[in-house]
């Protein structure tokens, strides 16, 4: 009897590690557009963006989202040009964003990117695989 409930555990655990694994693959695995409209709308929520600035900052975002999708779909052999080229990427986004922005939101925006930057930074370092 012991067993059997023991059995019946271990088969509902790993059942349910699976079905948190494919949550989190579909999460990862969103569309340029989808990420786009999210990252707009917490900027809007933020910011106090206009309609107009909001679409013009979801087109910079779309953009942005599939040049990444691109670099990471063929990527070259070069780890570190890869690297310099999501960086340009991100950069040219970032200033196309301050361009739209009045000069309150820039301000309010550049310490908002500054805050994000440490905890991107623990997200990297706690996906890479330890060897």
């Amino acid at each position: 009897m012991k067993k059997l409930i023991l059995i019946v555990s271990f088969i509902a655990g790993l059942g349910a590690l699976a079905n948190a694994q494919a949550l989190n693959t579909a999460a990862q695995h969103k569309l340029p557009e989808q990420r786009a409209a999210h990252i707009t709308k917490v900027m809007q929520k933020r910011f106090n963006l206009s309609q107009e600035q909001a679409q013009q900052v979801n087109a910079a975002f779309v953009t942005q989202a599939t040049r990444m999708d691109s670099l990471r779909n063929n990527p070259s052999a070069n780890k570190k040009e890869n690297h310099l080229a999501a960086r340009g990427i991100m950069l040219g986004t970032e200033k196309q964003v301050v361009a739209i922005l009045n000069p309150t939101q820039k301000e309010q925006f550049m310490i908002w990117v500054k805050m994000r930057k440490p905890k991107r930074m623990e997200k990297q370092e706690a996906e890479i695989p330890i060897q």
